[in-house]
């Protein structure tokens, strides 16, 4: 598990790194947002649990880059 881990951790680090002012950012949390909603209207799988966890970290690193710069 710790490489599932690691990956999603990557993947948030990476993802996050592409949005750098407060417009690209919030536009990034509404498409995160819906690929959420996307994923909770299908059966979860283990790799969609795992998405979904990497979705909602995403958010959460974002939303607090959003308020970095208030």
């Amino acid at each position: 598990m710790p490489q599932t881990n690691d990956r999603t951790s990557r993947w948030v680090q990476t993802e996050a790194a592409k949005h750098t002012t407060p417009a690209s950012i919030r536009q990034r949390i509404t498409y995160e947002e819906e690929q959420i909603r996307i994923l909770m209207g299908t059966s979860l799988t283990e790799h969609m649990a795992q998405a979904l966890k990497a979705h909602h970290e995403l958010i959460r690193v974002l939303t607090k880059r959003l308020a970095d710069f208030r």
